[in-house]
């Protein structure tokens, strides 16, 4: 069959006739934008104008010349800004990696609102669980944070004990009142927590020598109470010293007064049975004491047992502690109640401490109320105090120093030390008239003989005598402090009042310390960007304060052998 065929028609395009009028204007079409082009139009459409600060602040950068860093410190020159690590260098691509090496995963990082609920989550950044941002000790003191790493007392923040420990913190004063006969019923580990609760969200001045001592009532003052006395390890006193709880009060509270023991009663005993004798060799009238000997071990055991006792004895009195097994104690913040006077009368029932925290207390001083008063005689003024108003300025802490080597002697079992936000940390190594190098023993020399005569004109034996600092003596009595904080409790976080600031080595290293701390995205808690210049260049120059007598006490230690000692600054 043939196949059909399909004529072509040709298209013809009409043809315009020649006229007098001019043609119309042709348009001509837009080329077409692609995507990425479209993407790039919306970006520059949708960022924020440059202001003229902003475009200062660009040309400033760009036209600044570097100075090398050496001579940026000789000239006291502002410390410029580390620039930033290239995207493809190693240390850039390490930032995130779980291991080094490890390239980071893609894309921005997940926020900290996911992270706290998510079990993938890295150590520290789930509720609970290290230093992040969700801590659930947030708020309680050092020591107290530091206790609950230890023992795990404290209970989660959304657990039902939570809720109730804090509203009975909240309500102390009605709870000690209406219920006071069943707090002694309260676990020993429950009665610490519920003391650090108080310290949080009490008011100061609700916890009295009253009620502390209703918290802490053994069994055999109320009928179905738990023993307080010999497992007590932890007391919290943070911000809860005032004009109802003193010193006074807490040094009462950890002691009582009883009769001699047993074995004290037989030394009286045996005194009493001495005899006096005019009996002596050359005929002088000397008494000589002579003891009656038991026959056998029976006998003398037969006559211990038939002592009379202790509240039989007039004019003995012993004092028992009441928490022989106390090993931390907080008295962080005291507040105007702060008073080294009663502070040291409280130290000798404290030589069991191994963890005190002073944080914030004042200096050591015991006529802290006549800094500015002095007395005028015809020879000149004497400041009436032990340290005057301008003690600061001149460098003077002989005072503070001497009140810390008294407070040593009774506490020669701390380990760990907190003096968080104390002004007075140059008293720690203070000393007039000497160096590091005195605190090595001195050797004899080849040419000297045993019989030579001592330096000392005190000393009796041939052996050098060991130098004794004005301060406290960091290898003898504070010889096993292993952990002294000696922060300030907040660190400047803004780079613009330190760039401000002389360059110097505190200031580089805390700009790096918060850059690493912005890329590992979990700043600190005591991070403050809101203080003044006047006040961050203060921080500065405590900061280096802080580091000499850091530097001071490992040199001590290293001079005689001793421990080393983890300085804690609070941040680097």
């Amino acid at each position: 069959m043939p196949k059909k065929h399909q004529p072509a028609y040709a298209s013809i395009r009409p043809t315009h006739s020649r006229s007098t009028t001019t043609p119309r204007a042709t348009t001509s079409t837009a080329p077409q934008q692609s995507v990425n082009d479209r993407i790039q139009q919306l970006r520059r459409e949708q960022a924020p104008r440059t202001t003229t600060q902003r475009r200062d602040e660009i040309t400033e950068v760009v036209t600044t010349r570097t100075v090398p860093p050496h001579l940026r410190r000789l000239l006291q020159l502002a410390e410029g800004e580390v620039p930033k690590p290239k995207p493809g260098s190693r240390h850039a691509r390490n930032i995130g990696a779980s291991r080094p090496g490890e390239r980071r995963p893609p894309g921005p990082a997940a926020p900290n609102s996911w992270l706290s609920a998510s079990r993938f989550a890295p150590k520290g950044m789930r509720n609970g669980e290290g230093d992040g941002t969700l801590d659930r000790r947030e708020g309680f003191g050092r020591l107290a944070r530091c206790y609950d790493e230890e023992f795990r007392r404290f209970p989660a923040p959304k657990s039902l004990m939570h809720q109730c420990l804090r509203t009975f913190a909240s309500h102390w004063g009605d709870l000690a009142e209406y219920e006071q006969h069943y707090l002694p019923s309260l676990p020993i580990p429950l009665r610490e927590v519920m003391l650090s609760y108080l310290t949080l969200y009490s008011m100061r001045g609700d916890l009295d020598s009253k009620t502390f001592k209703i918290l802490f009532q053994d069994d055999k003052e109320v009928e179905g109470g738990t023993s307080a006395w010999s497992e007590v390890r932890f007391l919290d006193l943070t911000g809860m010293l005032s004009e109802k709880f003193t010193l006074k009060d807490l040094d009462k509270s950890l002691h009582h007064v009883g009769g001699v023991g047993v074995a004290t009663a037989a030394v009286t005993s045996s005194v009493g049975d001495l005899n006096l004798s005019s009996d002596s060799p050359k005929g002088k009238g000397k008494e000589k004491m002579v003891p009656q000997i038991a026959e056998s071990w029976e006998d003398e055991v037969e006559d211990v047992s038939k002592t009379p006792p202790p509240a039989s004895i007039p004019g003995h009195t012993l004092l028992t502690p009441v928490f022989p097994n106390l090993t931390r104690l907080s008295l962080a913040h005291p507040g105007p109640t702060a008073s080294w006077t009663d502070l040291l009368s409280l130290s000798p029932h404290l030589k069991m401490l191994t963890h005190l925290s002073l944080a914030y207390w004042p200096r050591p001083s015991t006529t802290p109320n006549a800094a500015t008063a002095s007395m005028v005689s015809q020879h000149g003024s004497v400041s009436l105090g032990g340290s005057h108003f301008y003690s600061d300025l001149d460098d003077d802490w002989h005072e503070a120093a001497n009140i810390l080597r008294r407070l040593s002697k009774n506490t020669y079992c701390l380990q760990w030390l907190d003096l968080e936000g104390c002004t007075w940390i140059p008293a720690l190594t203070w000393d007039p008239n000497g160096g590091i190098e005195q605190y090595q023993q001195p050797r004899l020399s080849a040419s000297s003989s045993e019989d030579d005569w001592p330096t000392s004109p005190s000393s009796s034996s041939t052996k050098p005598n060991r130098y004794t600092p004005t301060g406290p003596d960091w290898t003898t009595s504070w010889r096993q402090i292993t952990h002294l904080n000696l922060s300030q409790a907040w660190i400047p976080s803004s780079p613009q009042s330190l760039q401000t600031l002389p360059s110097g080595i505190i200031c580089v290293r805390l700009m790096n310390w918060l850059r690493e701390q912005e890329r590992l995205a979990s700043p600190p808690f005591s991070l403050s960007s809101d203080r003044s210049h006047a006040e961050v260049a203060r921080w500065v120059e405590r900061e280096k304060v802080g580091r000499s007598v850091g530097t001071r006490v490992q040199a001590v230690r290293k001079a005689v052998g001793g421990l080393w000692c983890v300085i804690d600054y609070g941040w680097g």
